[in-house]
């Protein structure tokens, strides 16, 4: 291997985690998101590195240009911009983007009956907080186009139906599911999932290899075990003014809960560093 083919490599490692992270967040597919990484890295390897002035947004709109082609020859989506709308007006600037409390539930519900462009606008900027600027280049449209994208998609998942779960119901279930964790008590464990549960995770806190997406109560139970170590330095916090779980003093991770007739059915471990930028987390 060549000094400037090493160099690449450690440059695409150094990349990797957060590529599969956009990848599997846009897909809903751990294989999917390794296959669009893996042509994300024979693209790399062939490209003009002087003509690349940042390398990390160079990656991640190759790998979300790569998606989107995915999920319009997978679904049938027509390749046009459907849905760009007009030039955004009457829209606040500054409209808030989702809580992560509110899109744990909404990868679970409603995500995968977006149009491509709408999912792509919404999670770049609402879980990985990327400008639309960026967007709306990886897009091929405007700034003012993408904003609303995300926009219509944001009221999409806004307005899905999944019951608003009491402070108390799920500050009592986060906490028994932490304690559960950090003796290792497979019976607690198993008395706050929900036979069917999903956890999500970012790249960044699993092992090289592990699935973003385990599913059902037995693997989760089994995952959490091999864990222990790490739920020994876990604390009860809010995030977004939910109940939820961070690891770590700085954090180095926090779990977003969704937690429906005292059960949880879905969490979501959140590593990425710019997804962990965007959480407003309180003791």
């Amino acid at each position: 291997m060549t000094a400037e083919e090493t160099r690449r490599a450690a440059v695409f490692d150094r990349e990797r985690s957060h590529l599969l992270a956009v990848a599997f967040r846009i897909l809903g597919s751990d294989a999917d998101a390794q296959d669009v990484v893996q042509e994300a890295w024979t693209k790399y390897v062939r490209a003009d590195v002087e003509e690349i002035r940042n390398t990390q947004a160079w990656l991640t709109t190759v790998v979300t240009r790569l998606c989107l082609d995915l999920l319009r020859r997978s679904r049938e989506y027509p390749r046009q911009p459907e849905d760009l709308p007009e030039a955004a007006g009457g829209e606040d600037p500054e409209e808030v983007a989702l809580l992560a409390a509110e899109l744990t539930a909404a990868f679970t519900v409603v995500v995968e009956e977006l149009t491509p462009p709408q999912r792509v606008a919404l999670i770049l900027h609402d879980v990985f907080g990327a400008p639309f600027e960026e967007i709306g280049h990886i897009l091929g449209t405007t700034p003012g186009s993408a904003k609303k994208l995300a926009s219509r998609a944001r009221g999409r998942v806004r307005h899905a139906e999944w019951p608003d779960v009491q402070s108390s119901e799920a500050h009592r279930v986060v906490s028994a599911f932490m304690k559960a964790a950090q003796q290792g008590d497979i019976d607690g464990l198993v008395e706050v999932l929900h036979p069917d549960v999903t956890r999500t995770a970012d790249p960044q806190v699993l092992r090289p290899g592990a699935s973003q997406r385990v599913h059902g109560r037995k693997a989760v139970v089994k995952e959490t075990g091999a864990m222990r170590a790490s739920a020994r330095r876990a604390r009860l916090v809010l995030i977004d003014g939910r109940p939820g779980i961070a690891v770590g003093a700085k954090p180095l991770a926090a779990l977003v809960f969704h937690v429906v007739d005292g059960l949880i059915i879905h969490y979501d471990v959140i590593a990425d560093p710019r997804r962990l930028a965007l959480l407003d987390i309180e003791d």
